[in-house]
């Protein structure tokens, strides 16, 4: 099959100049000729050639002036453009080129060296392209593959949450639940003070990927402690505690290995802090209010009120608005006091996601009123 010929455009005011350059061109390329710069606009906006050889001066609208208007325009801004003149000054020469013109050929020109030179031009024109479009294939492929290794990060971390919950005998949906949880919440929160300003401040991707994590110190206890049907005794419990400072310590061991990732300094934050409670009374510091991160009060909350709303062997599920009612309870107690009200406003929203998460489970109403709300330990740990 005979390759398909590159398409130049020879525009020039004088018939003569027109023809010779027909007789020159024809037979190698596809050969358009114009006798003006309106009429190759208006031809522009209907066909894109391969390459222009465009006159200087011509009526009307100069060879400058029209190459302004081919380069301003994104769909033709990169069509070669040689100028083809009698006007032999070098600062003419200068002039063309700095508007865009690939070269400048002066008139008379020599027939062998003018073919040689659109030879030369449209090379260099279709190596352009090439490399265009292998940049953007490359750009493809990268993103393509970027998201391939985040989507497998992000299985591999939820994996490794599951892991530790399954062997709780806790369901697996657990800890996207709380990951929804805190999503919503955070959502809120950024539209309120006094938490807008610190949020803005946060890497919201990492933070909700790291959420799943802040179970994972509980990977190191001991099955008779951890898989134990009913409530712990004193010692129990505070071997069970220990899994926040077992947490920080996988976390901290593993930024050893992959120093300078959010995701694993709101993973350890999480891990090691959500078990602290306002009112300084929880582990592993006591620490009170403020000294709480944000991110570990926030977590307090969602984790607190799936286990509530969970069945689990040691427990029965509390009902969605019996588990409202603990947190209400607990805040300024456990739980940041706004925190607290801000999550009791999302109440029907967190209800809709528990709900989605567990089928139809979630429609059972069975009253918890006068029992303790007990998750292992001690009330709502």
């Amino acid at each position: 099959m005979e390759d398909k010929k590159n398409c130049v455009f020879l525009v020039d005011d004088s018939p003569i100049n027109l023809n010779t350059g027909m007789a020159v061109l024809q037979g190698k390329y596809t050969v358009v000729t114009m006798s003006s710069g309106e009429k190759l606009l208006r031809m522009l906006e209907k066909t894109i050639p391969d390459l222009i050889l465009l006159d200087v001066e011509m009526p009307e609208m100069s060879g400058y002036d029209t190459i302004k208007k081919i380069k301003s325009n994104t769909l033709t801004a990169e069509i070669p453009v040689i100028f083809l003149t009698a006007k032999s000054e070098p600062e003419n020469e200068l002039l063309g080129l700095s508007l865009g013109a690939v070269d400048y050929i002066i008139k008379p020109f020599s027939p062998p060296l003018l073919l040689k030179r659109i030879e030369l031009h449209l090379l260099l024109q279709s190596q352009k392209n090439e490399l265009r479009k292998f940049n953007e294939n490359l750009t493809g492929m990268v993103k393509e593959r970027t998201n391939d290794i985040a989507q497998l990060q992000n299985a591999i971390i939820l994996w490794a949450a599951e892991m530790v919950e399954f062997r709780d005998e806790e369901t697996g949906q657990h800890v996207e639940r709380v990951q929804k949880y805190l999503e919503l919440l955070l959502e809120a929160m950024g539209k309120m003070k006094p938490y807008a300003d610190e949020v803005a401040t946060w890497d919201i991707e990492a933070f909700l990927k790291s959420a799943p994590l802040h179970d994972v110190g509980k990977i190191k206890i001991r099955d008779n402690i951890l898989l134990k049907n009913s409530r712990l005794t004193d010692d129990e419990f505070t071997n069970m505690k220990l899994h926040a400072q077992h947490g920080k310590m996988l976390l901290e061991s593993l930024q050893q290995k992959v120093p300078n990732h959010a995701f694993l300094d709101y993973a350890k934050t999480l891990a090691y802090s959500h078990h602290e409670k306002w009112d300084g009374s929880g582990y592993p510091e006591g620490l009170k209010a403020q000294e709480i991160p944000l991110q570990a009060r926030m977590m307090a909350l969602a984790d607190v009120y799936d286990a509530l709303v969970s069945e689990r062997p040691y427990k029965k599920a509390f009902t969605h608005e019996d588990a409202i009612q603990i947190i209400s309870e607990g805040r300024g107690i456990q739980f940041d006091p706004d925190l607290a009200d801000l999550f009791i406003s999302l109440s029907l929203k967190i209800k809709e996601i528990s709900c989605a998460g567990k089928g139809n489970s979630c429609t059972s109403t069975e009253p918890q009123c006068g029992v303790e709300p007990t998750v292992r330990g001690s009330p709502l740990d």
